[in-house]
């Protein structure tokens, strides 16, 4: 049986925004807000009132990086 993360590398994963809240260590309106007004890389699934919002994780690391104090 294969490991996953031989197939499927952490950086590469497609993070819901709650997971991307997570890993950011922030809350849904600071998500929302970074993502309205682009700082952060965010990508729309679905359309309409049902369209949710996905976040590459290797994106998000990159832009931790990048805002590191």
């Amino acid at each position: 049986m294969s490991n996953h993360d031989e197939t499927f590398p952490m950086q590469d994963l497609i993070l819901t925004s709650r997971e991307a809240q997570e890993l950011l260590k922030i809350g849904r309106t600071k998500l929302w807000d970074l993502t309205r007004k682009n700082a952060i890389p965010a990508y729309r699934v679905g359309t309409g009132r049902t369209s949710a919002l996905r976040y590459k994780r290797s994106e998000l690391i990159a832009w931790l990086d990048r805002n590191r104090v």
